[in-house]
This record gives structure tokens, C-alpha cells and sequence, in this order.
């Protein structure tokens, strides 16, 4: 990869981190607000709404880590390599998914396994 690549790859992952950043901060204020009072119902419907939210907040988690652990390899020149077979990550792949971990072939098999 050229450094333009680079350059370009890194502002996709900074961005994105952004974003999460501001989804997950934006959950949080929601979560920490009173609850109306209201019937049986309406709690319940509440606390599904929370726990829906409490899994997006840790799949966000998720790829905030990948997105963070892209931008330590991009710092140490490590980044774009697979972490399981060590083969160079084709560019499209990487601009796809910038926080990739994986070559397609490496992910399938994790995929079946």
C-alpha cells in the first residue's frame, strides 16, 4: 500500500471510530434518563428496548476494539496483514472493512468452524 492508501484507509477507521463513539455516548444518555411511570407494559416494553440497546452497545464494542487494535497496526506498520496466515489483505477488502482482521480465505474457515 502506498501512503495514500494508508492515509485514505486511516481516516475510514478514525471516522468510523467516531461514529460509534457518538452512537454508544448517545445510548448511554438515553439509558441514564428517568423512566416515565407508567403500567406493567409500558416497563416491559422499556426494559426490551434497553436490552436491545445493551447488545448494539456491545457489538459496537466489538468493532470499536478492531477499530482500535487497525489503528495500532497502521502506527507499527503491521496493518493489512492477516492475523491468522500472515498473507497481505488485498486493498478492496481493506477499504470495504478497514478494521479487518482476516484474508477472505482465513475468515471463511473461521466462518465454518
Amino acid at each position: 500500500m502506498n501512503q495514500k492508501e494508508v492515509k485514505k484507509l486511516k481516516k475510514m477507521l478514525i471516522e468510523k471510530r467516531e461514529d460509534l463513539l457518538h452512537i454508544v455516548h448517545s445510548k448511554k444518555e438515553f439509558d441514564m434518563q428517568d423512566a416515565e411511570i407508567g403500567d406493567e407494559i409500558d416497563s416491559a416494553s422499556q426494559n426490551s428496548e434497553k436490552e436491545l440497546l445493551f447488545e448494539l452497545t456491545d457489538a459496537e464494542k466489538q468493532t470499536l476494539d478492531a477499530i482500535e487494535t487497525a489503528l495500532a497496526k497502521l502506527d507499527k506498520d503491521k496493518y493489512g496483514v492477516c492475523e491468522s496466515c500472515s498473507a497481505k489483505i488485498p486493498l478492496a477488502r481493506l477499504e470495504a472493512i478497514p478494521w479487518v482482521r482476516y484474508c477472505i480465505s482465513c475468515q471463511t474457515k473461521n466462518e465454518r468452524a
